[in-house]
C-alpha cells in the first residue's frame, strides 16, 4: 500500500513540473491611442523560448495590423508580453 501511495505522488509531481513549464500562448499587449489593449497573437512558445521572451520581450520586424488598429514595429519589453500563467511569473 505504502508503494502504491509514493509512487503515486512521484507520477503526480513529475506531472507537475512537467506542465509547469511546458508551453504557453502569447501576445503582445499594445495600448492603442485610446488607452485601449490590442493583442497581437504571437503562438505558443514552449520551454527555454518562453522563458526567453519573458525575459528579453519580443522584436517585431513589421507592423500589424489588428482590426483598426497599427501596431509599430519595433521592441517590446518583456511587460508588454502576457502568456498563459506558468512557473515563477505573473504575466
Amino acid at each position: 500500500m505504502n508503494k502504491i501511495i509514493l509512487i503515486s505522488c512521484v507520477v503526480f509531481m513529475i506531472a507537475s513540473c512537467k506542465d509547469e513549464i511546458g508551453c504557453q500562448e502569447c501576445h503582445i499587449a499594445f495600448q492603442n491611442a485610446n488607452n485601449e489593449e490590442v493583442e497581437y497573437e504571437l503562438g505558443e512558445y514552449c520551454e527555454s523560448n518562453l522563458q526567453d521572451l519573458e525575459a528579453n520581450g519580443y522584436e517585431l520586424t513589421e507592423q500589424q495590423i489588428v482590426g483598426n488598429d497599427t501596431i509599430p514595429a519595433g521592441t517590446y519589453a518583456p511587460s508588454d508580453i502576457h502568456c498563459e500563467e506558468h512557473h515563477d511569473d505573473d504575466h
